[in-house]
């Protein structure tokens, strides 16, 4: 194996939390369930797009401009109720799409 070196790994932290919220291991392969490691990180939105039609993942429709869900921030939502979630000092806003 060369001398690359990725020039960041995801600690241990990032892994664990897709485990938690996602109840699936990120570096578990699917096919034997051994443990894999990563070995780069593809950034390029050029070499991405060769990769995901080489694969035949690829859609036009993925490139195609569209304007961003614009958001309405709120706590005046009928039948809002705030509980606590044990996070002092934090309250989040509701989100509400329109």
């Amino acid at each position: 194996m060369g001398d690359y070196k990725p020039r960041h790994i995801p600690g241990k932290t990032w892994r664990e939390c897709i485990k938690k919220v996602w109840e699936v291991d990120p570096l578990e392969c699917p096919r034997c369930g051994a443990e894999m490691k990563i070995v780069s990180f593809i950034t390029q939105a050029a070499v991405i797009r060769r990769i995901l039609q080489h694969l035949n993942l690829w859609r036009e429709s993925m490139t195609a401009a569209r304007p961003p869900p614009t958001m309405v921030v709120s706590n005046d939502i009928a039948g809002y109720k705030p509980f606590d979630d044990g996070w002092a000092g934090y309250e989040e806003p509701s989100i509400t799409l329109p």
